[in-house]
């Protein structure tokens, strides 16, 4: 799966689902943060992951919104 397909795959996702992508990937990146954490001793891309994750839902929500109110 080419990452222009995840893209459109994850703009198609209802608010539910993106949550629950959010949540995933949150955890995704905590594990993998633990993993690699005597190579990276600042898990500052877990927090960083986190907030776009939150962001990026967001926008899509709003976005969807928007296009279902006109």
């Amino acid at each position: 799966m080419t990452l222009d397909e995840i893209k459109q795959a994850i703009a198609n996702l209802s608010p539910q689902e993106l949550a629950q992508l959010r949540v995933w990937l949150a955890q995704f990146e905590a594990g993998r943060s633990d993993r690699e954490a005597a190579s990276e001793p600042n898990p500052e891309p877990e927090t960083t992951a986190s907030k776009l994750g939150w962001l990026t839902g967001r926008a899509i929500a709003d976005f969807r919104k928007r296009i279902r109110d006109t």
